[in-house]
């Protein structure tokens, strides 16, 4: 081994941190940090400082006997550079496969965060029930049930694209638009390219901050300063094998803490699926951004008013 858990690896360990929530012998989920691509595209320069090069140092190879183990870990999805937040890993061939086909049918359950410049409407027309996003799909919390959603159905790149969203709270500030920044939570249904940042932008005309695409320039350069705020906080999806016959025998047979791997892994409501759910907290430039935007409009707000 080469400073890592995978054998065989003749590189450098990437410099920065790749926290990993959940992991067993087929898959895991890791939180990637802003500022990391997931992998290298050809003629980059991003050398080993990506997610793919990150993977074996920070996980561990599968069991023994485990059928159709990668030689190294193998990202199942991608988030964009500057977004933060849960990555999906599978560690075997029918993970893989398994995980894909979840995102492909869009099982996968991804609730974001972020922060958006001004305030932005919630027409009547486009709000519905907690029911009527279960419906859809779409992760709802516990303490979500009474809550009013706002639905986004609007095609990206003649492609079907569908985002439920509610705003969390509003902050004051000199520097955003309606003096007012607003932190949100987004649901996407579907998965278009830049579909969370299109749509908030494009569609409720409140892009989110520090997104150098889709933010408008002009005044809204004041907010870049501390990259984009959008981070993928919490994920829900089927076990990729704890739910096929062997596996459902093989994890019945697990000692309790390994078993619910401490509440990440629960059964679904019904008994039937075994179910992984990973959340973390927003980074703390969400908390410090919003805080020293609110100070300062309190201390100058009243001179510009």
């Amino acid at each position: 081994m080469h400073g890592g858990c995978y054998p065989g690896f003749d590189t450098t360990k990437p410099k920065f941190d790749l926290p990993v929530l959940y992991e067993d012998s087929h898959c895991a989920i890791v939180n990637k940090p802003a500022g990391i691509v997931c992998y290298s595209q050809r003629d980059d320069n991003h050398g080993v400082m990506t997610v793919r090069h990150a993977l074996p140092f920070v996980l561990k190879p599968p069991k023994r006997g485990t059928a159709g183990i990668y030689l190294r870990p193998v990202g199942v999805h991608r988030l964009d550079k500057p977004t933060s937040g849960l990555l999906v890993v599978a560690k075997t061939k029918p993970a893989l496969v398994n995980l894909s086909k979840q995102f492909e049918d869009r099982r996968v359950k991804k609730t974001y965060t972020a922060v958006v410049n001004g305030i932005p409407e919630e027409p009547i027309e486009t709000s519905i029930t907690s029911e009527e996003a279960l419906n859809l799909g779409i992760d709802i919390g516990d303490g979500d049930q009474a809550s009013k959603w706002q639905l986004i159905d609007h095609a990206l790149d003649k492609k079907s694209a569908v985002t439920v969203w509610k705003p969390l709270n509003y902050t004051k500030s000199l520097k955003a638009k309606d003096t007012t920044l607003t932190l949100v939570e987004l649901k996407p249904k579907t998965g278009r390219y830049h579909q969370l940042r299109r749509h908030m932008s494009w569609v409720r005309g409140c892009p989110l901050v520090g997104d150098v695409s889709y933010d408008g320039g002009g005044e809204a350069t004041s907010l870049r300063g501390r990259g984009l705020f959008l981070c993928s906080n919490r994920i829900r999806l089927e076990h990729p094998y704890y739910n096929t016959i062997e596996g459902r025998t093989e994890w019945e047979g697990l000692p309790e803490q390994q078993k619910w791997a401490n509440g990440t892994l629960v059964l679904s409501e019904d008994g039937t699926t075994v179910e992984v759910h990973a959340s973390i907290d927003l980074p703390n430039k969400f908390e410090t951004f919003l805080a020293t935007e609110r100070r300062r409009y309190e201390k100058f707000g009243d001179d510009v008013a």
